[in-house]
């Protein structure tokens, strides 16, 4: 058992939702520690540095090693090189743009000049200090890398509260969050240097061919970002504070769900350019259809708690007073399917990450049309479940696309019996619980007693009755 769990995606889903966990919670303890006014601040370095990836396009890069590792064992290396490379080089750039713009961004995020400074300086470093922790995940030693991760992010959450509980000042924050990812850099960089997953040799002919195959992929992942933010950009101008307040809180993001389809992937991937080079097809097909079995067996029963019981879930986290916010919660929750779909797998193993370009420029102009139209009518709910309705367009594409392209019928690419049983399961459970809410003195009670009975009895009744299917 735990020989099989090291194999597999588990390492990589349990120790990234430690990191997850703790920048849930972190916000939580902060509010007690510091000022509204910080709190604000706080707020606006880390929406704006989350979008710093997606802008200087580094996300390419550095998740391209789960592609370059599927290369013959000669070169392998040499690409994950020039993938370090090609990182470094576009974090040097967030520095080199940034600083001399410093001060029209401080006044665009109406920001203190001294945190813009923290800003750009600390933008330039999560992403090139974890090259070392990817890498290491991608060549196969995933328990190794996700520590290195976790640590890191483990540590950052303790310098904040630590720092916030004694001087109460968000710029001392700001300047931890700096030195957390210089020494995650300097770190990473003296590891990577000696087990051979950075160089200081510049290879300009494969940095090139690093750079061609991440470039679509790094706009793609521009267009993804701000599709997924399109719902929230607009409304946040057309409805009212409080009832945006109701919106945002009802898009509630479980970091598991989210680490749980990044880990799939991030074992897939390798897998899948592995196969795809030795032509062994029906191998891929296997594995690539276990990705999809294995990220539905935890994400159709959240999908179903979430929606039966929303009201409850709404009131633990938020009070009674958010409770408006149930509906667009259960609207949301339809949204997880999306991620039991690895739509983009197959390109970015095969090297056709063109393709991923192409699909969204195509289906980009379409969602922001469609959304836009849907906030018009003046009806939240109807935006939020048109917004979700077409992040499903390039998952539908790519399971399409995936299946011509590696010559897969439809039973090698989904596993319609363990999903079906998935849902009716789910279901089953569901319908019990809410047949039982009566007999409980609230609806917080019924959910803390009857969550935690659906969760274990799908468990324990679907885990091993899966290998079987």
């Amino acid at each position: 058992m735990l020989k099989k769990l090291k194999e597999g995606h588990w390492p990589i889903f349990l120790l990234s939702s430690i990191s997850s966990f703790t920048n849930l919670f972190l916000p939580i303890i902060l509010v007690r520690l510091l000022s509204t006014e910080d709190i604000g601040f706080y707020k606006i370095f880390f929406i704006h540095m989350s979008a710093i990836p997606f802008i200087f396009l580094l996300g390419g890069p550095i998740h391209s090693v789960y592609y370059w590792v599927g290369k013959p064992e000669t070169e392998r290396m040499k690409y994950v090189q020039s993938s370090w490379w090609l990182t470094a080089l576009l974090s040097l750039l967030v520095m080199l743009i940034g600083f001399p713009l410093a001060g029209l961004i401080s006044k665009w995020l109406d920001f203190p000049l001294k945190y813009t400074l923290l800003f750009i300086f600390s933008g330039a470093l999560p992403l090139v200090s974890s090259h070392f922790g990817e890498s290491t995940i991608a060549l196969g030693n995933r328990i190794k890398g996700s520590l290195f991760q976790t640590f890191f992010e483990v540590a950052k959450a303790i310098s904040f509260i630590f720092i916030a509980w004694k001087t109460r000042d968000i710029g001392y924050v700001f300047i931890s969050y700096a030195t957390i990812y210089s020494i995650k850099f300097l770190a990473s960089t003296l590891i990577g240097l000696k087990d051979g997953t950075m160089s200081l040799n510049f290879d300009k002919k494969r940095l090139v061919e690093v750079w061609s195959y991440c470039l679509p992929i790094s706009v793609s992942g521009l267009l993804g970002f701000f599709v997924d933010k399109i719902d929230l950009l607009l409304l946040s101008s057309y409805l009212s504070a409080e009832n945006f307040a109701f919106y945002s809180m009802g898009c509630l993001v479980i970091p598991p769900l989210i680490i749980l389809d990044m880990s799939v992937q991030k074992v897939l991937i390798p897998k899948l350019s592995d196969q795809f080079h030795k032509s062994e097809f029906k191998v891929a097909g296997e594995h690539f259809r276990k990705a999809v079995s294995d990220t539905g067996f935890l994400i159709i029963p959240a999908i179903f708690g979430l929606i039966f019981f929303a009201e409850p879930i709404v009131t633990l986290l938020y009070t009674e007073k958010y409770l408006s916010s149930a509906l667009y919660l259960k609207i949301f929750a339809i949204g997880y399917l999306q991620y039991i779909i690895p739509h983009d797998a197959v390109p970015r193993a095969t090297g056709n990450s063109g393709w991923i370009l192409k699909i969204y420029l195509f289906t980009t102009p379409i969602s922001l049309i469609g959304v836009y139209f849907a906030v018009k009518t003046g009806r939240a709910d109807l935006a939020l479940a048109t917004a979700i309705a077409l992040k499903f367009l390039p998952k539908l594409f790519g399971i399409l696309y995936s299946k011509n392209l590696m010559n897969w019928s439809w039973g090698e690419v989904f596993p319609y019996l363990r999903i079906l049983i998935y849902a009716a399961v789910s279901l089953g459970l569901s319908l019990i619980s809410l047949s039982l809410k009566p007999l409980f003195s609230s609806g917080l009670v019924w959910f803390l007693v009857c969550a935690p009975l659906f969760a274990i009895i799908y468990l324990s009744t679907l885990y091993k009755l899966r290998s079987r299917l």
